[in-house]
């Protein structure tokens, strides 16, 4: 019996190893798919509407709703731009 539960400790450390190495890419590659867009509501305050969206090309554009009215969102090439042109997708 004790021969059998020395030949499993390894295997069983190789899974676990495994299943943290799958884990763990996935949760990175899904933050660095999301990104901050925005949508200007005030022509003298651009991109003031921030929203989560995707680097992603998913089809759809990223848009929020402001007011009643679905607006385009759009990210910012640096984060200290004042203006925002980058395209973004909507989120899955």
């Amino acid at each position: 019996m004790r021969n059998f539960k020395k030949s499993f400790l390894p295997l069983g450390v190789m899974v676990l190893g495994a299943v943290a190495a799958f884990a763990s890419h996935s949760s990175k590659t899904a933050t660095l798919a999301s990104e901050t867009g925005y949508v200007t509501t005030d022509l003298l305050h651009p991109c003031n509407e921030p929203v989560q969206c995707s680097i992603i090309d998913t089809g759809s554009f990223c848009t929020a709703s402001v007011n009643g009215i679905e607006m385009r969102a759009y990210g910012k090439w640096d984060i200290n731009d004042v203006s925002c042109d980058k395209t973004l997708y909507r989120l899955n």
